[in-house]
């Protein structure tokens, strides 16, 4: 229902409807859909109200009250089309036939997008929102491209990066877990959460200066452990044991360090790097995603920043 007070699409839904010859009448029957039409009906009957933490403007009322809110709403969901498909006078055969073929052609739903269809509390809706927020920034900084978007890649980000901001580094495996564990109780602030978010992400944009899509850091791994690290300069994550000594002083100097950090990407010998900078590249190339290696590679990062004078 908030998809539609919000004016968007919802899936079609399809309708059988059988015509009597000798009786001229028509029988209609819903074959799939019925949950989402029993769902309006019971909104504009006031048989719920849509969650606040979804509808911040709408939330909390019902249908019969929305007019003291807005004067137009109600006749906007009354006036909102539907997009449906009449199948008519077909058989079983050929509606489970049409079915078959739809769902050949349907793309199979990988894992986020299985998490955002059984989640609807606090933390998903925050995620969401920064998702959406920072869509330019994913794909102008070739983070992601719009495919991956599309396929919700930059909401799996943002769900892995408020993980590390509210329960420390951990791995990207975790992410479901932490959906199932913040569905009821959410116990942060997520405004807080959201303005260091945005903060971070200022950081970024006042260091790389534009030129963040031409480093290594663009690559999504690389891009977690960068935003880790300058978060740490502004809130400490809870198992980094390093701190981040003045960051503010060292801006200047930091964007050549780590731009630099490419060439040992491009460096394919090895003896002329050091320990740990070979433990850096071998973290960026196998297990990316594990909590102990993206610990290690922050460690790093936070190790180099540390030693510009």
């Amino acid at each position: 229902m908030d998809t539609i007070v919000r004016g968007k699409p919802i899936p079609k839904i399809f309708i059988r409807q059988s015509i009597n010859v000798d009786t001229r009448q028509s029988l209609r029957e819903v074959v799939d859909g019925q949950q989402r039409l029993r769902t309006i009906l019971a909104y504009i009957n006031d048989e719920f109200t849509i969650s606040p933490k979804h509808n911040e403007k709408y939330g909390g009322y019902f249908f019969s009250q929305l007019n003291s809110i807005d004067e137009d709403i109600q006749a906007n969901i009354l006036n909102y089309e539907l997009a449906v498909d009449l199948l008519v006078n077909l058989p079983d055969k050929e509606i489970l036939d049409i079915f078959g073929r739809l769902n050949s052609y349907s793309v199979i739903l990988n894992d986020q997008e299985k998490i955002h269809a059984n989640h609807f509390g606090p933390f998903k809706i925050l995620v969401d929102r920064i998702s959406y927020k920072y869509n330019s920034f994913w794909t102008d900084n070739k983070i992601l491209n719009n495919q991956e978007v599309l396929r919700m890649a930059d909401v799996t980000l943002v769900a892995d990066l408020i993980i590390a901001i509210c329960e420390g580094i951990q791995s990207k495996k975790q992410i479901k877990s932490f959906y199932n564990k913040y569905e009821i109780d959410f116990p942060f602030d997520s405004d807080d959460i959201e303005k260091t978010f945005d903060d971070t992400i200022a950081l970024i944009n006042e260091i790389f200066e534009g030129d963040l899509k031409k480093t290594e850091f663009r690559r999504i791994h690389l891009f977690y452990t960068l935003f880790v690290t300058f978060y740490h300069s502004i809130s400490p994550i809870k198992n980094i044991k390093i701190p981040l000594k003045d960051f503010n002083t060292k801006q200047p100097k930091i964007k050549e360090l780590l731009s630099s950090l490419t060439m040992l990407f491009k460096n394919e010998t090895v003896k002329f790097l050091t320990d740990p900078e070979i433990q850096f590249i071998e973290d960026s190339r196998r297990a990316t995603t594990d909590t102990k290696v993206r610990i290690r590679r922050t460690s790093y990062l936070i190790d180099i920043i540390n030693s510009v004078k």
